[in-house]
């Protein structure tokens, strides 16, 4: 299995055979503790592993790619992305394999570059994914998946984006552009803001557990 760091909450709440499966990806210097909180308020129904991404930043905290910021914006080692993401896949795919879940009942959610992360994965491979929890993220139209194969298994795949109106590091007009390329997709959309910086606000946090518990069979 792939040598990722993560931390794992089992089940609160027993449902079927095999739990469903929450992967959390946190964001840019941040740590697999971070969004670990959200564990507390989520559906308990879910066996819920945050990942720890893989690059060390001198600043602390970790990164799945490393950004620049420069006079005429921000920069990205995309290729740094992609292996970050291929990483991330082969553990998805054993953690699927070693506990009986798959595409039906695994869902991820990211923050900011972990939530770029979590689309790239469902890009990359939408098998693999039931869904996506979007959180004040970007993407950017020239990583629009052009395979028809992969197209079709995004039809009405969930994803939850929500931004802050007050977002000083990604501002609002960017999330705007996100939500622009992604209607591009077959995807099934709901997008939602709030009157917040870069962060989940209570309001937020509601509507992202509302979206998670619609991901299960009703009770």
């Amino acid at each position: 299995m792939t040598d990722l760091t993560r931390i794992e909450r089992p089940p609160q709440q027993a449902s079927t055979d095999v739990p469903p499966l929450l992967i959390l990806l946190h964001g840019y210097g941040s740590h697999e503790h971070d969004l670990m909180g959200l564990a507390d308020y989520v559906d308990p129904r879910y066996r819920v592993i945050s990942i720890r991404a893989p690059l060390t930043l001198d600043m602390g905290g970790y990164a799945w790619f490393n950004i620049e910021f420069t006079p005429v914006g921000m920069s990205m080692d995309t290729q740094e992305g992609f292996r970050s993401r291929d990483r991330l896949l082969d553990l998805i795919s054993d953690l699927q394999a070693s506990s009986g879940n798959d595409g039906t009942n695994t869902v991820l959610l990211g923050f900011s570059q972990g939530g770029a992360m979590a689309m790239s994965l469902l890009m990359e491979a939408p098998q693999r994914v039931a869904g996506v929890a979007f959180l004040s993220g970007v993407w950017l139209r020239e990583f629009l998946p052009e395979d028809e194969e992969i197209l079709a298994a995004l039809r009405d795949k969930p994803v939850l984006q929500t931004h802050g109106t007050d977002d000083p590091l990604l501002p609002i007009k960017k999330a705007h552009n996100t939500r622009d390329i992604l209607s591009t997709l077959p995807l099934d959309l709901s997008y939602h803001e709030y009157q917040m910086g870069h962060e989940i606000s209570a309001e937020c946090l509601r509507q992202m557990c509302t979206w998670l518990t619609d991901r299960l069979p009703p009770l």
